[in-house]
C-alpha cells in the first residue's frame, strides 16, 4: 500500500465513496435552481436536522443564503442521465426550473420522480474549508411507496449512487445483514 504525507496536493479524494447524491432544489421569487450534492448527512433525528455541502462557487449556493428554504431529493439510478446534466451545468448558464418538478408544502421546487424528498428551513451555515455546510431542518417528507421497503428504506439496486468524476452505479447486491 503506498503512503502519502499530507504536503502538497492528495491523491484523488475520492475513497469514501459512493455517495447517494442528494439533489438540493432552491426557489428564489421565480427562479428555481437544482444542484445534486453527493456530500450530504443526517445530522439529528431530534429535531430533524440534513445538511449538504456546496461550494461558494456554484450558483446555488447564493440562492440557499437568500432563500433560507430548500429540498434535498433522492433519486432512482434511471434518472441518473438528469441528475448528471444538472450537476454538470451552472443554473448561471442554463434555466434548471425547465425540470420536471413541482412545488412543496413550503413552496421549495422537489424535483419529479424522487423515492423520497425532504422540505428544509435553513437553521445555519458553516464553511470546512472550501465548501459550506447548510444545515435545515426538515419540515416535511415526501415518499414513493411504491419505491420503498416496509421500513421506509429505498428496495434493494435502486438508489444512484455516485462514485465521483461523473462514474454513476448502483447498488448490485440485495442488501443482507450479518
Amino acid at each position: 500500500m503506498r503512503s502519502y504525507r499530507a504536503q502538497g496536493p492528495l491523491p484523488a479524494f475520492y475513497h469514501y465513496y459512493p455517495g447517494v447524491p442528494a439533489v438540493v432544489g432552491v426557489r428564489l421569487g421565480e427562479r428555481v435552481n437544482f444542484c445534486p450534492a453527493v456530500w450530504n448527512t443526517g445530522l439529528s433525528a431530534d429535531p430533524p436536522l440534513f445538511g449538504v455541502s456546496i461550494s461558494p462557487k456554484r450558483f446555488t449556493h447564493g440562492l440557499l443564503l437568500k432563500a433560507r428554504r430548500f429540498s434535498a431529493s433522492f433519486h432512482p439510478f434511471g434518472q441518473r442521465d438528469l441528475v448528471h446534466w444538472l450537476g454538470s451545468r451552472s443554473g448561471r448558464e442554463v434555466d434548471k426550473g425547465k425540470a420536471p418538478h413541482f412545488l412543496g408544502h413550503t413552496g421549495v421546487p422537489i424535483l419529479e420522480g424522487a423515492y423520497a424528498a425532504y422540505e428544509l428551513e435553513l437553521l445555519e451555515v458553516r464553511t470546512f474549508g472550501d465548501h459550506d455546510l447548510f444545515v435545515g431542518k426538515v419540515v416535511a417528507v415526501w415518499e414513493e411507496e411504491a419505491l420503498l421497503d416496509e421500513k421506509g428504506r429505498p428496495k434493494p439496486g435502486l438508489s444512484l449512487l455516485y462514485y465521483g468524476k461523473g462514474l454513476y452505479g448502483r447498488p448490485a447486491e440485495e442488501a443482507s445483514s450479518p
